[in-house]
């Protein structure tokens, strides 16, 4: 089973904290070093949840069920006249709030018009014994464009160095999953 780190976590706290600010350019705020305008100068005033987006994407977002820890665009794929990205969801486990499940999705589609043509669970993920530092997606090869290549960077629970694991995946045939090659 493994574990994301707390670090990572922590970056992740930090990162979604400081997005709404770096939205907001105030062409009126006080030089540094100047007091604010405000009666209440530690206040900071921030837009609410979906000011200025439309309800259909905050609807999305809000619809998200709490499980859900991560989710990537990794990569296009192709095949014919069809294309679309793959996308990448990690999932607490609800029986095992250290444990999570790993999922590859096909979505169909160009632009904001997607659909999910596929999702497959990497169950092999769920049973690792370490914590996942990070994984990257290579980019697709011409003779596969309908492929994904995906590498893991995995923590052992009893060791100090990451492992690399690697993810090979195609529509419509088995995957494979394992320790590196290389």
């Amino acid at each position: 089973m493994f574990r994301i780190l707390p670090a990572a976590a922590l970056f992740g706290t930090a990162l979604v904290t400081a997005l709404p600010a770096l939205g907001q350019a105030n062409d009126a705020a006080p030089a540094a070093g100047e007091a604010a305008a405000s009666p209440d100068a530690n206040t900071e005033a921030v837009a609410p949840f979906g000011a200025g987006s439309s309800t259909a994407v905050a609807e999305a977002v809000e619809g998200l069920a709490p499980l859900v820890e991560d989710v990537q665009v990794v990569g296009p794929w192709s095949e014919g006249e069809r294309q679309g990205v793959w996308r990448t969801v990690m999932v607490q486990s609800p029986a095992d709030e250290t444990g999570y499940h790993f999922f590859v999705q096909q979505l169909e589609g160009t632009g904001t018009d997607l659909a999910v043509r596929a999702t497959t669970e990497i169950t092999e993920v769920h049973e690792v014994d370490g914590a996942i530092v990070g994984y990257r997606a290579d980019e697709p090869s011409p003779d596969q464009p309908s492929g994904l290549t995906l590498f893991f960077d995995i923590l052992p629970t009893d060791g100090e160095i990451a492992e690399t694991y690697e993810l090979h995946f195609a529509p419509d045939v088995p995957y494979m999953f394992g320790p590196a090659s290389n």
